[in-house]
């Protein structure tokens, strides 16, 4: 199977396609927010759960990575990361997460720590002439939805589907309905992670009337089951399984 023949970019920047490739009629929709986070490697972990806190200090984030930990928490975006040391880490943490029934999080070995930034980025369509895009080179979703292998994935997924039609059959509808399936996909994963941040971290573009409107939301969400259950509905999506896979 001729692969080369038609995957021209799997992984990357979609600035890199553009480039490398003189490619028009691709375009990219660009979120980009003044939003930095410290970004954490420890062992041993603190919780079996994945925690999601708002602070008036900021956003915190705890999500379990074999063997240890990945924590995020919100920081200026003007800071680096030489600023802080282990010891500002675990109290800044522990004054967003920990909570007043007595339960914190478990202190230990930072391994890695470095700054990151958050946005999302989106290209349509996924496709043009016979070049094709998946993964990072399509789509990148922050770190809050952590979807982007999956994305990548089902995208890898749909495309071989759509390949294999081709060279077995000579079938041209599933290449030619590549991005209309895969974006669906997309930007349901886009949705998550923005519904959570702009719910969860402090912006600094946010009038006081929005940050009440924050944490109404967020009530909301922890005191209704309708409302826990459409964000457990949101989080599972990550990448889901395609009709023409």
């Amino acid at each position: 199977m001729r692969l080369h023949h038609w995957l021209r970019r799997l992984a990357g920047r979609l600035a890199a396609v553009h480039s490398r490739s003189g490619t028009a009629g691709l375009s990219a929709h660009l979120s980009v927010r003044l939003v930095r986070r410290i970004l954490v490697e420890v062992l041993p972990p603190s919780s079996d759960e994945l925690i999601y806190a708002r602070h008036d200090r900021g956003f915190a984030l705890i999500s379990t990575r074999s063997p240890g930990v990945r924590m995020y928490f919100q920081c200026d975006p003007k800071d680096s990361v030489d600023t802080w040391s282990d010891d500002r880490i675990w109290s800044e943490l522990h004054a967003r997460v920990d909570i007043a029934d007595g339960w914190q999080i478990t202190g230990g070995r930072i391994f890695q720590k470095n700054i990151v930034g958050m946005r999302s980025f989106v290209s349509t369509p996924m496709q043009s002439g016979k070049l094709f895009l998946a993964g990072d080179a399509a789509h990148i979703v922050p770190p809050t939805g952590a979807k982007g292998l999956n994305l990548a994935v089902s995208d890898v997924r749909v495309l071989n589907a759509a390949l294999v039609d081709f060279y077995k059959e000579g079938g041209t509808e599933k290449l030619a309905r590549y991005t209309e399936t895969t974006l669906k996909r997309v930007w349901r994963a886009e949705h998550f992670p923005w519904w959570m941040t702009r719910m969860l971290h402090k912006l600094d573009d946010t009038s006081p009337f929005e940050q009440r409107l924050q944490i109404a939301e967020l009530e909301h969400v922890t005191t209704s089951r309708a409302a826990a259950t459409a964000l457990v509905e949101l989080r599972r999506q990550r990448g889901g399984r395609s009709e023409l896979a």
